[in-house]
């Protein structure tokens, strides 16, 4: 997933901010993340990448500004800027089981020739931590690309106390239905594929305010047209503040 590096940089940077103030519920969190590849959901969107985000909080709720610009360009122009919008709350049921709401704007302020230029998502989600086992489950819907997404995911940490880190693991693997998956392009366009990978990130703490995440991602997919790759590997480095 796109936003699994920022997570763990975000969380990883967000323990020292609550550690300093435990009184507070208002934090904010930038990340400046590169990425080798840019993948969304099992399928390659851009080459080497830059992405940048900002997430604000307040208790259980947030809203944030995520991006990715491709450093280098294709000469056929498909590697375009895009900017998400968005917003969620989570609830504690207990120390095991929370669940999450969330909505995204997704805008692509250089799309053209039919490219897509925006859709708008909603997702729900479960959480159930077990022993240290993390086990997540989300729907999400696609209203413009009339998309059903289901994606669950698998995580464990590793503790490595001699450098004051951990390294994280997590497996997912998830299915997309579309029914509108180009609107506008003018034709229908319908897709249904599946996707799975792994991601396995470092995350190293500067400060109390500040951390490094180095990660290696892996992820598939299978269903989609002939030209669309069906395998990647790539690495992300990220910098991620809170204050």
């Amino acid at each position: 997933m796109k936003k699994t590096a920022i997570l763990l940089a975000a969380l990883a940077a967000g323990a020292g901010l609550n550690a300093q103030d435990v009184k507070s519920s208002y934090s904010v969190t930038t990340d400046f993340t590169y990425a080798s590849e840019y993948i969304f959901r099992g399928v390659e969107i851009a080459n080497n990448s830059f992405q940048p985000s900002i997430e604000v909080s307040v208790g259980d709720a947030y809203v944030g500004l995520w991006s990715n610009t491709p450093v280098v360009r294709d000469r056929a122009g498909s590697e375009t800027n895009e900017i998400d919008l968005y917003g969620g709350y989570k609830y504690k049921l207990n120390e095991a089981l929370s669940f999450e709401a969330v909505g995204t704007y997704y805008w692509y302020p250089e799309a053209g020739g039919g490219a897509t230029k925006h859709s708008e998502e909603v997702g729900l989600g479960a959480t159930y931590v077990y022993q240290g086992i993390s086990s997540s489950l989300y729907y999400y819907y696609d209203f413009r690309l009339e998309t059903d997404t289901i994606q669950a995911s698998v995580g464990y940490s590793v503790p490595l106390e001699a450098i004051g880190s951990s390294v994280d693991f997590s497996v997912f693997a998830g299915t997309a239905d579309g029914r509108e998956w180009a609107p506008d392009s003018g034709a229908k366009v319908m897709e249904t594929y599946n996707y799975y990978g792994f991601d396995v990130s470092v995350p190293y703490k500067l400060n109390d305010k500040a951390a490094v995440t180095a990660g290696v991602h892996y992820a598939a997919n299978d269903g989609l047209p002939a030209g669309v790759p069906d395998s990647n590997l790539w690495f992300t480095l990220g910098l991620s503040v809170g204050f």
